[in-house]
């Protein structure tokens, strides 16, 4: 595998966000979702600022050029996709909402072909599939009945909107952004995006400004520098390396990570859910050509040659 620093860094991107999921879900309890999100794009965008103009300065010619873009990531990949998800998970069911984010590398990988022109290998989309048949299971706990009696609400749609938000926040870069470093990228659209969710935060909620206790700042902390600034970063680095459609399939391991925390913590986890994780792994090796596929190209190449 040529790019297995990069995998590593993607893995752990998806556990770090999966952890985000545990201690959101405590935090979002002592606080609301927009003032949590704001002060955790607030801390990331007040560590990334210095730290990318000491390692690689902020050019504001190729800044200037590159705004439209830009702000348009900030406002769909940072504010649009938390806002979306955090507020959806509240008038929906945790269940509906790792099915519809189950379709994000779907999505990605088609407006890559849109947008970029990435032509869909036939081991994306195996991989694919496997990702969404393993997200379905873990989620259902292999149940059909679960399935069946899904019904879907506004809170779906707005996951359903965030997870679109982020698709187009992973493909945008390669096409309409140019003379910027992957690091430069990140903090500016992290800056933006934490800008638009604290102005939105002074506006719509009474506690942005109310100190939180110790245990939310520490988790407030832990999802700025690791979910938000690390996270990010690796997520646009395996981008750029793998492009949109290769790296979008790592998705599908957030909720794999979440229940082996939950393990961590005290939860059980199903035989279901263990063939569902399987069938994720499985789905991540394929679309990274760590499972790969005889050719039928040789044998074509012999017959003509027969012939």
């Amino acid at each position: 595998m040529t790019h297995s620093w990069t995998y590593l860094k993607l893995l752990l991107t998806t556990l770090f966000w999966a952890s985000v999921f545990h201690l959101g879900k405590y935090a979002v309890a002592l606080m609301s979702p927009l003032s949590l999100g704001a002060w955790r794009f607030l801390l990331a965008a007040a560590v990334l600022l210095p730290f990318v103009a000491y390692r690689e300065g902020w050019p504001l010619p190729a800044l200037r050029r590159n705004a439209p873009p830009l702000l348009l990531m900030s406002a769909l990949g940072v504010f649009g996709f938390n806002v979306s998800l955090f507020y959806g998970l509240r008038l929906t069911s945790a269940v509906n909402g790792a099915l519809i984010m189950a379709f994000n590398p779907a999505l990605t990988v088609v407006l890559s072909a849109l947008i970029n022109r990435e032509p869909i290998a036939r081991r994306q989309a195996i991989g694919l599939l496997l990702g969404l048949i393993g997200v379905i299971v873990v989620v259902s706990k292999g149940s059909w009945h679960a399935l069946a009696a899904m019904s879907f609400s506004t809170g779906d749609l707005l996951v359903f909107l965030g997870s679109l938000g982020w698709a187009a926040y992973s493909v945008i870069p390669k096409r309409f952004v140019h003379g910027l470093s992957t690091m430069q990228v990140t903090g500016s659209t992290i800056t933006g995006g934490a800008a638009l969710m604290a102005a939105f935060a002074v506006a719509a909620t009474p506690d942005f400004l109310t100190p939180p206790s110790l245990p939310v700042a520490a988790a407030i902390v832990f999802m700025g520098l690791f979910g938000s600034v690390l996270a990010y970063l690796w997520w646009n680095q395996g981008i750029q390396k793998l492009g949109a459609a290769s790296a979008a399939v790592f998705i599908n391991l957030v909720p794999i990570f979440a229940a082996l925390i939950g393990l961590l913590l005290g939860q059980s986890i199903s035989a279901a859910q263990a063939g569902g994780a399987a069938l994720v792994i499985a789905g991540v090796l394929c679309s990274s050509g760590a499972i790969r596929f005889p050719s039928p190209r040789p044998a074509l190449r012999q017959a003509q040659t027969c012939r």
